[in-house]
C-alpha cells in the first residue's frame, strides 16, 4: 500500500470522498465559468440588437431632416452613437458568435427594406478600442453601421462587458460552505458505519482476554446485524469447548489425584522402605504432572474476574516476596505507576514461573520494566547459559525440555514457560525469548494498556 495513504479506513474513505467532491465541485465551476461567459455575451448581443432594431424602426418613420434628433434622443448610457469612422473595412474587426449573433438579428429584422445595409464589427476591449475611451473594463467593442435606403448613415457604439469571475464572486464562498458541510456530513456518517467494524475488533480483543464476554448487540444495518450474529455463535461455540475442556480436565485431574492418594496411602502401607520409597517418588511425580497439567489448562481458561491495579506496584511485591523466600532476585524500581486491565493472579503465577525458571536455570533474576504509549514490557534477564537459537521457539511448547542445556534432575514437566504464554496472551500480550549478547537469557512480557 502506498506510504502516503492513511491506515484506517474512517480516513481514506474520508479521502475519496473529499477528492471527489472537490474535484466534481472543480470541473463543474470551471465548466459553468466558461459557459456563463459565453452566454452572458451572446444575450447581451441579442440585446443590443434588439434594441438597436428598435431605434432604427423608429428613426425610419421620421423625415429624414428629423432622423438625427431621433437617434440622438434615443442614446442611453449603453447605446451611443458615434461619428462615422473612415471606413470600417480599415479596422481589423473579429468575426464570432457575438457578431454573427447581431448581425444575423438585424438583417432578419429588416430583410423586407430594400437598400437597407448593416454592419457590425467587433473588437477586444483589451487590445486596441475602435474608439479612444479609456474604458478598463473587459469585454468587445461594438460598432454597428447602419446604411439607410436614402443612402443617410448612421453609426452606433456599445461595450459588452464580459462577466466577472466566480473566483470574486459570493458563489465561490458558497460553494466552499457547502463543501465543508457536506464533508463534515460525510464523516460523521463514515464514522457511524465504521463503527460496527470497530466493536468486532474489540469484542474479538475482549473474548481473547475473557471468553464469556458480553455478546455483541444484533441491531444496525442488515449486514452489520448479519455479522454481529456470526460473531455471537461463534463465541458461543467457542465457549461451549472452553468449558467443556476445561470440565472435562477438571474431572480427568479429580480423578487422578484420587488414584494418586490411593496409591500413596498404598506405598505407605508397605513393609519394605525401600520398595516404599520409590513408589512414592512415583507418586509424587505424578501427582506434579496432573498438577502442572491444571495450571496449564486454568492459564489457558483462567476463572478469575478481570480488574484494574497497578502493575508496576505488582511486579514489585512479586520480586520482595522472592527475594523473602531466598530468591536471588532484583528488580530496577520505577516511580511511574502502569494502570492495567488484567487478572492478576493468574499474571501474578506467570510471571513466577518465568522468574523461577530464571533462578533455576540461571543462577538469579534481574527484573526491569519499560512502557510505551501502548503498553509496558517486564524483562526478566538471568546469567545462565541460555538456549540455542534454533531452540527458543521450541521451549514455549508444552512439555518441551532441553535434555543437553536443562538438567533433568532439576527440571520440571516442561510446561513453566507454556503456562507462562498463555496467561500473557490471554491478556493481550506477547511473550519473546532472546539470548543475551553478555551471556544468559532475557524474557520480554509485553502486555497492552487495552
Amino acid at each position: 500500500m502506498t506510504a502516503w495513504l492513511p491506515s484506517s479506513i474512517k480516513s481514506r474513505a474520508a479521502l475519496v470522498l473529499s477528492a471527489a467532491f472537490l474535484l466534481s465541485h472543480a470541473v463543474s465551476l470551471a465548466i459553468y465559468e466558461i459557459n456563463r461567459e459565453k452566454t452572458i455575451l451572446l444575450t447581451e448581443a441579442t440585446d443590443l440588437a434588439a434594441r438597436i432594431i428598435g431605434v432604427v424602426n423608429l428613426a425610419r418613420s421620421f423625415p429624414k431632416e428629423d432622423r438625427e434628433q431621433i437617434l440622438a434622443a434615443a442614446e442611453t448610457q449603453f447605446l451611443t452613437m458615434f461619428p462615422e469612422p473612415a471606413s470600417l473595412d480599415d479596422e481589423r474587426c473579429r468575426d464570432n458568435d457575438f457578431s454573427a449573433r447581431m448581425s444575423e438579428s438585424l438583417d432578419s429584422a429588416f430583410a423586407d427594406v430594400p437598400g437597407f445595409d448593416a454592419r457590425v464589427c467587433l473588437r477586444r476591449l483589451a487590445a486596441a478600442q475602435l474608439l479612444a475611451r479609456g474604458d478598463p473594463r473587459r469585454g468587445f467593442d461594438v460598432l454597428v453601421s447602419i446604411s439607410f435606403p436614402d443612402d443617410e448613415r448612421a453609426v452606433f457604439h456599445a461595450i459588452l462587458p464580459e462577466g466577472e469571475s466566480l473566483i470574486h464572486d459570493a458563489v465561490l464562498i458558497y460553494l466552499l460552505f457547502s463543501s465543508a458541510v457536506a464533508l463534515l456530513l460525510a464523516w460523521y456518517l463514515i464514522r457511524r458505519t465504521v463503527a460496527p467494524l470497530e466493536q468486532l475488533a474489540q469484542a474479538a480483543d475482549d473474548i481473547g482476554m475473557n471468553i464469556d464476554a458480553p455478546p455483541l448487540p444484533e441491531s444496525g444495518p442488515r449486514e452489520v446485524a448479519a455479522a454481529a450474529r456470526a460473531f455471537n455463535r461463534m463465541q458461543h461455540r467457542l465457549r461451549r469447548l472452553v468449558h467443556g475442556q476445561t470440565e472435562m480436565l477438571a474431572a480427568i485431574s479429580h480423578d487422578l489425584r484420587s488414584a494418586a492418594t490411593r496409591l500413596q496411602l498404598r506405598a505407605e502401607l508397605l513393609r519394605d522402605p525401600q520398595e516404599s520409597e520409590g513408589l512414592l517418588r512415583v507418586v509424587n511425580d505424578m501427582k506434579s504432572m496432573i498438577q502442572s497439567v491444571v495450571d496449564f489448562v486454568r492459564g489457558i481458561e483462567p476463572n478469575e474476574t478481570p480488574r484494574r491495579i497497578d502493575f508496576t506496584a505488582l511486579v514489585e511485591s512479586l520480586a520482595e516476596d522472592l527475594r523473602e523466600e531466598g530468591y536471588p532476585v532484583s528488580c530496577t524500581h520505577t516511580e511511574r505507576a502502569h494502570i492495567l486491565d488484567c487478572r492478576p493472579v493468574a499474571l501474578r503465577r506467570g510471571l513466577q514461573n518465568i522468574i523461577d525458571n530464571a533462578v533455576k536455570y540461571g543462577g538469579s533474576a534481574h527484573i526491569r520494566m519499560e512502557a510505551d504509549r501502548q503498553g509496558v514490557s517486564v524483562l526478566v534477564e538471568d546469567r545462565g547459559p541460555g538456549i540455542p537459537e534454533n531452540e527458543l521457539s521450541a521451549v514455549l511448547r508444552p512439555f518441551y525440555r532441553l535434555d543437553k542445556s536443562r538438567s533433568s534432575k532439576t527440571g520440571g514437566v516442561g510446561l513453566g514457560l507454556s503456562i507462562a504464554r498463555n496467561i500473557i496472551q490471554a491478556h493481550g500480550g506477547q511473550l519473546t525469548l532472546r539470548n543475551r549478547s553478555s551471556g544468559g537469557l532475557r524474557v520480554e512480557v509485553y502486555i497492552p494498556f487495552k
